[in-house]
Formats: C-alpha cells, sequence, structure tokens
C-alpha cells in the first residue's frame, strides 16, 4: 500500500504542531535525533509499533523509546536511585537505559528510554505528552540513516510524514545499558567507565 507522504522542513514553525498530530492518528513519523534519523510513533500504541516492526523488517524486538522529563519517564518505568543517577548525569543525551517496565497496554514492548539532546526530538515528545519510539530510521540490521535523500528513497510512500531536517552529521548510535544487569549493550559515546564511574559514586554516596 502507498502511503501519501507530507514533507515538512525543519524550520516550518507547525512542524511540531503536524507531527503531533500524525501521531496522534496511530501514524509515523520519521524525524531528527541527536544521532541519526528516527522512526517516532505512538509508544503505546501496539499496532503502531507492529507497523514500524514490519517497515524496518523486525522480528519481536522491544522498541527504544523517548520521554521528555524524569516526571514522564515514571510514569512507564521504575526508577530507582541509581537510574535517577545516570539519568541526572547524561540526559539529555545519548545514553539508552533498559530497566524494568511499569504495566502499560504497550505489553512490555519497550526496550528502554532515553532523553534526546536534540531540540526538535524534545519539543515533540514533550508536545505528544507521552513516549515516542526512537528506533534508528533503517532497515534491521543496515546503517544508520543521516542523509535526507536516502530518508526520502528508503520512506517516501510509506510513512505519513517525514521532518526534512538535512544531512544529519554522523554520530554514534546512543549507548544501550542494561541497568537490570548492569551491563553495556550497545557501544556508544557515553563509554562503560563513565557509566560505572557514575553507579560507582552513587553507591559509595549511600547512607549506611
Amino acid at each position: 500500500m502507498v502511503i501519501k507522504t507530507k514533507i515538512v522542513k525543519l524550520s516550518d514553525k507547525k512542524a511540531v504542531a503536524r507531527a503531533v498530530q500524525v501521531l496522534r492518528k496511530g501514524s509515523l513519523v520519521i524525524y531528527p535525533t541527536e544521532t541519526s534519523y528516527g522512526i517516532a510513533a505512538d509508544a503505546t500504541n501496539r499496532n503502531a509499533i507492529k507497523r514500524i516492526n514490519s517497515l524496518k523488517k523486525r522480528a519481536g524486538k522491544f522498541m527504544p523509546i523517548i520521554v521528555s522529563d524524569m516526571k514522564m519517564a515514571e510514569k512507564y518505568i521504575v526508577l530507582n536511585k541509581e537510574i535517577k543517577a545516570l539519568m541526572k548525569r547524561f540526559m539529555p543525551g545519548p545514553l539508552t537505559l533498559v530497566a524494568k517496565k511499569k504495566k502499560l497496554k504497550t505489553k512490555g514492548m519497550i526496550g528502554g528510554f532515553r532523553i534526546p539532546n536534540n531540540r526538535f526530538a524534545c519539543r515533540l515528545v514533550k508536545s505528544f505528552g507521552k513516549p515516542i519510539t526512537a528506533t534508528s530510521a533503517n532497515i534491521s540490521g543496515e546503517p544508520p540513516i543521516y542523509k535526507i535523500r536516502e530518508i526520502r528513497k528508503a520512506f517516501y510512500g510509506k510513512v505519513e510524514m517525514i521532518v526534512d531536517a538535512g544531512n544529519l552529521p554522523k554520530r554514534k548510535p546512543s549507548t544501550v545499558y542494561d541497568a537490570e544487569r548492569k551491563v553495556v549493550i550497545r557501544k556508544g559515546r557515553i563509554t562503560e567507565k563513565d557509566i560505572m564511574k557514575v553507579c560507582l559514586n552513587y553507591k559509595v554516596s549511600m547512607p549506611l
């Protein structure tokens, strides 16, 4: 099925509002993040998540999300003091934390969360009022996409909106840290050493 795709320039003053309207319909938006282009959908909409998995040719993987702040994260994720310490040190920024999820209608589809260090992404999730997906805009297993020409070629006619931010600078994907198992799942700009330093300082500062 061919979908009518709207192209909206990042400079458009109504870009955020238009993207929010698309998300509220359960539809998909390609948008810029602090790493590469990503695919946004309502993270609490199971059908939208299934559609992303189909588009990316992913099989039942959990979906990373972004939240606007700690208050929003607490509605969906169990935040212990160590996780809060990591959030205060590295967020907004390229760190995705995997933690225990609270019960919600996505039924465990959330695979990690972060607060983005990108103005458009922050405004989008804040205006939407709920978590949105932050999976990279590419086929699963292929490199992230930074060039708008490649985004148009890959997704025009397959998603409802593309936010054109031009060519993005090539940056490493976010570091993914499993706060339950205490292990780095994916290496990124924030190193395991950086994370362990915060965790160690947190433990040292804990009252006896």
